[in-house]
């Protein structure tokens, strides 16, 4: 085919996906995206903490849409099964991907024979939500504040060892750059998801764990855990007297985050009408009073903002797991 037959079908695809969308003028407008349905896969497990979020927002978008809005979770390999059928749906707005760090800063490093690129095969449309991890031990531990935990953490070599929800999670990178933020030596433990991660943690079997305030929050408020710092660029409002690892003057800032993409090739007039839709969704009292409750809040941010944010993410944990020496077994 050539250069300039594919541009036409191209731009004639483009006008199809504009005037079923009721965006080829004022008159259809209403049409968006009419009687058809809209699926936002969530490429992790029912009930974790990603597909939480990905419900409410559709929930949220159901009222913002005149469509149908449905969740459908579609797992594997830490999200990179989501994210490359996603990559490969057509570009008309009607496949959408609840994607995050997993997907889209951690896999390109970590996945030696990824199937899609992250920035290439995709459009991003909004960020939806951030929030911390949050260091915690054993209530039982010997160690009782941060600066405990990080003289034994530097005087004891290995000794130390800590739980994460499995190798290339969050709970995982993010010890990584604090230890190469700190010169602290400590030996990984990898567990399958944050359930495990935290029966471990109380058994005894590890010492600490930095991981998503949602897994660990119940055993906190239990009085079973013991909770010492946390990673964002502010304090949590679920422990606004925990000061952050920033506050002790350790350059790591760890926030968990996620946010809608569509594949490449989404005409732009959709991806505004998508990021505008996604911003009233998430404008809601009530998923910011959820979000909130799970220790994490509303953080939207349009095309433009989210795709820089995208890319600086991947830039900077990139440059961790080579750090470390990761990939996936």
């Amino acid at each position: 085919m050539t250069t300039n037959r594919r541009t036409v079908l191209q731009a004639a695809c483009s006008a199809v996906a504009l005037g079923s969308w009721g965006l080829a003028g004022p008159a259809h407008a209403q049409a968006w995206p009419g009687n058809q349905i809209v699926k936002l896969v969530v490429p992790f497990p029912p009930a974790g903490v990603v597909d939480i979020i990905g419900r409410m927002l559709a929930d949220g978008l159901q009222a913002a849409l005149p469509g149908t809005v449905v969740v459908e979770n579609r797992v594997g390999a830490g999200g990179t099964v989501g994210a490359q059928h996603v990559a490969g749906a057509a570009s008309d707005g009607l496949t959408l991907l609840m994607g995050g760090a997993a997907t889209h800063a951690f896999a390109p490093s970590i996945f030696s024979q990824l199937r899609y690129d992250p920035v290439k095969d995709f459009v991003a449309v909004s960020q939806v939500s951030s929030g911390p991890l949050v260091l915690v031990v054993n209530a039982s531990s010997p160690i009782q504040t941060f600066d405990d935990f990080k003289r034994v953490a530097t005087e004891g070599g290995n000794t130390l060892n800590y739980a994460s929800n499995g190798v290339g999670t969050y709970p995982h990178l993010a010890v990584e750059l604090l230890k190469q933020q700190t010169g602290l030596k400590t030996t990984h433990v990898p567990y399958k998801g944050g359930g495990q991660a935290t029966v471990a943690l109380l058994s005894g079997e590890v010492n600490y764990s930095l991981n998503h305030i949602p897994v660990v929050l119940s055993q906190i408020k239990a009085g079973k855990l013991r909770a010492l710092a946390t990673t964002g660029g502010a304090r949590s409002p679920l422990f606004p007297d925990l000061p952050t690892l920033n506050e002790r003057g350790i350059d790591v800032v760890a926030e968990p985050w996620f946010g809608v993409f569509a594949p490449a090739g989404t005409p732009k007039a959709l991806v505004d009408k998508l990021a505008d839709a996604v911003a009233r969704a998430m404008g809601s009292a009530a998923i910011h009073e959820k979000l909130a409750s799970l220790g994490d809040q509303v953080t939207v941010a349009g095309p433009s903002e989210f795709a820089a944010f995208q890319a600086a993410e991947l830039g900077k944990w990139s440059r961790v797991i080579q750090a470390a020496g990761i990939t996936a077994r």
